[in-house]
């Protein structure tokens, strides 16, 4: 579901008889909820929320942090969406600065997935990503805490450990 537009004019609230004001926040996104293999600019990464749940990616860009040509998979978190749909049904194109095609999809967690491929290092991705309607209180889903090893590192960690433990 994709909504176009908004109502932008007060609107009568059918209970009291009052209006209701539209409201639109801005919310900056946590480095938690960006892939740690993408650069990001901090000040950028701007979502509106308007009436409080509906999403807009405002002023979202990355870019690959190792100079790779293709992406694939999840790169950022965004509000889990409040239509639950196992068909994909928050899906889109995105658009590189230099005007590359990405695709992406919104699972039911929020998390962005994108794949497309880059032909330029300083590349980056713009998340103009369609408007959609998001649960209630906002919820995120972060990435693995960016201090703590990687799955790779505590490998390695355990095997150091397991081969220590044998020679004693």
């Amino acid at each position: 579901m994709s909504i176009v537009g908004y109502q932008s004019t007060l609107r009568q609230n059918p209970i009291d008889g009052g209006n209701t004001a539209n409201s639109q926040r801005e919310i900056a996104l946590s480095p938690a909820y960006i892939n740690p293999l993408m650069l990001h600019s901090p000040g950028r990464n701007i979502i509106a929320v308007l009436n409080e749940n509906i999403v807009i990616g405002k002023d979202i860009r990355i870019r690959s942090r190792n100079a790779r040509k293709e992406i694939a998979g999840w790169q950022i978190s965004l509000p889990a969406p409040i239509n639950k749909n196992q068909q994909g049904e928050h899906t889109g194109t995105l658009l590189s600065r230099q005007g590359k095609p990405f695709y992406y999809a919104i699972d039911d967690d929020g998390r962005v997935f994108v794949s497309g491929f880059f032909d330029d290092p300083e590349d980056e991705i713009i998340f103009n990503i369609n408007p959609y309607v998001a649960e209630l209180p906002l919820k995120f889903r972060p990435f693995l805490d960016r201090e703590a090893p990687t799955p790779a590192e505590r490998r390695a960690l355990r095997r150091a450990n397991a081969n220590r433990n044998e020679v004693k």
